[in-house]
């Protein structure tokens, strides 16, 4: 299955060149699964363990309680941590 991926914030600076695309064996059920897989198959991946990002799928985003259903061509964004005023 294909995914989209995007980075925002200081983390898409930490994870430097990364596919727009990747293809999953298996359809993680949840989110730790999911970031997981992530940072086990892109380079500087590990960046992506820090507990404080947000990761939305299809511009909803996810809680770890959350049971996955990633579909073909989901898109996931990874989100920094933020303040604004």
């Amino acid at each position: 299955m294909k995914i989209k991926l995007e980075f925002f914030g200081p983390v898409r600076d930490r994870i430097g060149d990364y596919p727009a695309t990747l293809t999953l064996d298996a359809c993680p059920q949840t989110l730790d699964a999911l970031v997981a897989t992530l940072a086990g198959q892109l380079e500087n991946g590990g960046v992506l363990l820090d507990p404080h990002l947000r990761i939305a799928i299809n511009d909803q985003l996810v809680t770890r309680q959350q049971t996955l259903t990633l579909g073909e061509g989901a898109h996931i964004a990874v989100l920094s941590p933020f303040s604004g005023g």
